[in-house]
């Protein structure tokens, strides 16, 4: 099993700061490699790195040569070094990662890799990685990496030209186009079959796809080679593709998917096959949208959650009686970002509103006016003044190429600013 851990300030050699044994105990410090600002590398540091970088350059298949043992060295130390740097550059600015944050952290790693964090923390177990050290390692990454943004995301600009050269390269094409993960599996028979084989096989197929809707069958089982009522299965997972890296057959059909469904039987010149779109990139993507507009009243010096509340009862209450909405949210929003609109909040799809705001205006008819409804913000008067299904394709496509370019640039930048902080610094080598 390979983790996916999306620091991509981890390079191959780094998964040594993230993969310690659990029988690995430090040593005592038996020696100082480099002093660093104010901060120390200890030899015991660098020997641990270096045997789990050992250990994963093993597991790398189709290196063009393995590293020597000078160069490993190097390259440890370099790393912790520019490590140590950044992680004092942090705590000089009180940055820190909380508790919750790193939960979150450590829970997005297992779930992008088909795990509960509890099976999680099992599975490093029987890879001899302790859990532990390891979450250690994520907090310091996560301090580096605002560390980083921090330094680095005001000298970047990304212009609207540069989006549209972007997108109309064949790179920016094949990022914006669509793209299937899409899995199939085959029920083999002879392209001379007769008749009465086909209809049996096809027959056959039916009733499995019935009991992989039903959750009787597993798809990813089924693609591992089952046997079912006799017959030997075989299957792929091609994993996330454009259409043109797919069969035409399996790309034609896949279009016709929407994400979670499994096609009808499909014939080719090896037997009768279903497909089962896990996922799907890119192309039309339509979203719902609301348009709002509302007054918020926020507890105060001056006035308690009570007082807000009592103040958001007189204001509804007015505009029922048929009071101008835009009006009262000029004069008492506490808004400041709307409240100049009139209390406009403007389109909006899922997501860009708390919950219990977002819940509220769901439930509203078109021009309807809730309740006072209180969130952590204070008490909120919500009108819903618009809905619609919105083409948001255009707009998506020009945030992917953004945000292409801008990690393009920042790679660019980080280098540039690592070399910056390590000609410096103050290190000696011992």
């Amino acid at each position: 099993m390979k983790f996916s851990f999306a620091n991509p300030f981890i390079c191959l050699l780094l998964l040594a700061f993230t993969a310690m044994p659990a029988s690995a105990e430090y040593q005592k410090l038996d020696g100082i490699v480099a002093i660093v600002d104010e901060d120390v590398i200890s030899e015991s540091d660098v020997r641990l790195k270096i045997q789990v970088a050992r250990e994963n350059l093993a597991r790398q298949q189709n290196l063009p040569r393995q590293p020597s043992e000078q160069e490993i060295r190097k390259q440890v130390i370099d790393r912790l070094i520019l490590e140590s740097l950044q992680l004092q550059m942090a705590e000089r600015a009180g940055i820190s990662v909380t508790d919750e944050q790193l939960n979150q952290a450590m829970q997005n790693i297992a779930s992008r890799n088909g795990f509960t964090l509890a099976q999680f923390r099992d599975e490093l177990q029987s890879q001899g990685v302790d859990y532990t050290t390891m979450r250690e390692q994520i907090r310091k990454d996560m301090l580096i990496q605002q560390v980083q943004q921090g330094n680095l995301r005001n000298r970047i600009q990304v212009t609207d030209e540069e989006v549209d050269n972007f997108l109309a390269s064949s790179e920016g094409q094949k990022l914006t186009g669509e793209q299937y993960h899409l899995a199939h599996i085959l029920l083999p028979v002879a392209e001379q079959a007769d008749k009465a084989e086909e209809q049996q096989a096809k027959a056959e197929l039916e009733d499995i796809r019935r009991q992989l809707q039903q959750g009787q069958l597993d798809f990813a089982s089924l693609v591992q080679g089952m046997t079912v009522n006799g017959h030997k299965l075989s299957g792929t997972d091609f994993g996330m593709q454009n259409p043109d890296q797919l069969p035409s057959l399996f790309a034609d059909a896949a279009k016709k998917l929407a994400a979670g469904q499994i096609s009808a039987p499909l014939r080719s010149g090896a037997g009768w096959h279903l497909l089962y779109l896990a996922d799907k990139k890119g192309g039309n993507t339509i979203i719902h949208q609301e348009k709002a507009r509302h007054i918020l009243i926020q507890p105060s010096e001056v006035r308690d959650m009570e007082q807000a509340r009592a103040l958001a009862d007189e204001l509804h209450q007015r505009i029922m009686d048929g009071a101008d909405f835009a009006l009262l949210a000029r004069e008492y929003s506490d808004d400041n970002g709307s409240a100049l609109q009139g209390g406009d909040l403007g389109w909006n799809g899922k997501g860009q509103f708390v919950p219990a705001f977002e819940d509220t205006l769901a439930k509203l008819a078109v021009d309807e006016i809730s309740e006072p409804v209180q969130t952590q913000y204070g008490w909120h008067i919500i009108q819903k003044t618009g809905e619609r299904e919105h083409d948001a394709t255009r707009e998506q496509q020009r945030q992917q190429a953004r945000q292409a370019i801008f990690q393009r640039k920042f790679a660019d930048e980080l280098d540039a600013w690592l070399v910056k902080i390590r000609e410096e610094a103050f290190v000696e080598m011992k």
